[in-house]
C-alpha cells in the first residue's frame, strides 16, 4: 500500500515561504550576535530557548546554538535553576567542546 500523499502545492509554496523567513530569522540573530553584546541580555530564557528552538528547527542549529550560548555568558544566574540549567547545557552542548562547559560553572 503506498501511504505517500501527493504534495499540494499551496502547502508547498507555504512551506518554502516559512523556509525563507526561518533563514532571514538566523541572518538577523547572526547579525546581532555579532553586533551587540547586550542583545541576549534583553531576553528572558524562555524566549532565548523559543527563539532558539525555531532556528533550530529551520536547519540553523548553529545559530541556535550561539544565541544560547550568549545568553548563559550574559545571564549571570543562568545555572541557579536546574532544569533551566539542563536545558542551557543540552545547547551549549552544541556550540562549545566539554571542557569548556566546568569554566562556565566558575
Amino acid at each position: 500500500m503506498n501511504t505517500t500523499t501527493p504534495g499540494n502545492p499551496d502547502s508547498i509554496v507555504a512551506r518554502d515561504h516559512l523556509e525563507d523567513v526561518v533563514d532571514r530569522l538566523a541572518d538577523v540573530v547572526d547579525g546581532l550576535l555579532k553586533g551587540h553584546e547586550e542583545v541576549s541580555c534583553m531576553l528572558e530564557f524562555d524566549q532565548a530557548e523559543a527563539l532558539a528552538e525555531v532556528l533550530y528547527a529551520g536547519h540553523h542549529a548553529d545559530a541556535a546554538a550561539r544565541l544560547m550560548h550568549r545568553w548563559v555568558l550574559t545571564e549571570p544566574d543562568w545555572n541557579d535553576d536546574p532544569e533551566q540549567a539542563a536545558t542551557a547545557r543540552s545547547w551549549l552542548a552544541i556550540s562549545v567542546a566539554p571542557s569548556e562547559l566546568d569554566d562556565l560553572d566558575g
